[in-house]
């Protein structure tokens, strides 16, 4: 016994109840840990025999598109070839802008580089109360010519609606080629 009456083994007990606490959970950690691990090997493997099937599946359709293709020019579809005045009108037309409510002007030609700018001014005109122009038409007109002509972009929009109805628009197109 100490001089003032208590137990010197109770600190050593403690030492010992606080290290089995910390090693219990370590090895619950390790446990945990260990079934993480299966679980990502598991999904490991069957990744893999999802890519196998997958691979199988796939690969008549790659040998017939492999055929089809085999002698065809590699790389993107040309461009439509023409004047970019005909192109915005054919585009207008197939995003039924109404005929007679728009103008195209060719703008000059300049060189930058080793580029060749094109511009060209659609101007949408709606004084006329019978040639009303709804927002959709000129949307789908915009997309169209920049999906179907990747070097054509539009470089300056100036457009008011009422409402639905277009009130006024000017855009600028720029088609830009080597020289």
């Amino acid at each position: 016994m100490a001089k003032d009456g208590t137990s010197r083994d109770g600190g050593s007990s403690v030492a010992f109840v606080i290290a089995g606490a910390l090693a219990l959970g370590a090895l619950g950690l390790v446990y945990y840990f260990h079934g993480q691990a299966a679980a990502a090997e598991k999904a490991l493997v069957q990744s893999e025999d999802d890519y196998r099937e997958m691979q199988q599946r796939m690969k008549k359709p790659v040998e017939d598109f492999v055929r089809r293709t085999k002698g065809q020019p590699a790389g993107p579809k040309e461009e439509p070839t023409g004047d970019l005045l005909i192109f915005l009108d054919r585009k207008a037309r197939e995003a039924q802008v109404p005929a007679g409510s728009f103008t195209i002007t060719r703008n000059a030609t300049s060189t930058t580089g080793a580029w060749q700018e094109s511009s060209y001014t659609v101007a949408f005109l709606t004084e006329k109360k019978d040639t009303l122009i709804k927002r959709n038409p000129v949307v789908d007109f915009l997309g169209k010519v920049e999906r179907e002509s990747p070097s054509t972009k539009s470089k300056t929009l100036q457009i008011t609606f009422s409402g639905d109805d277009l009130k006024s628009a000017t855009i600028g197109f720029s088609q830009f080629k080597p020289k």
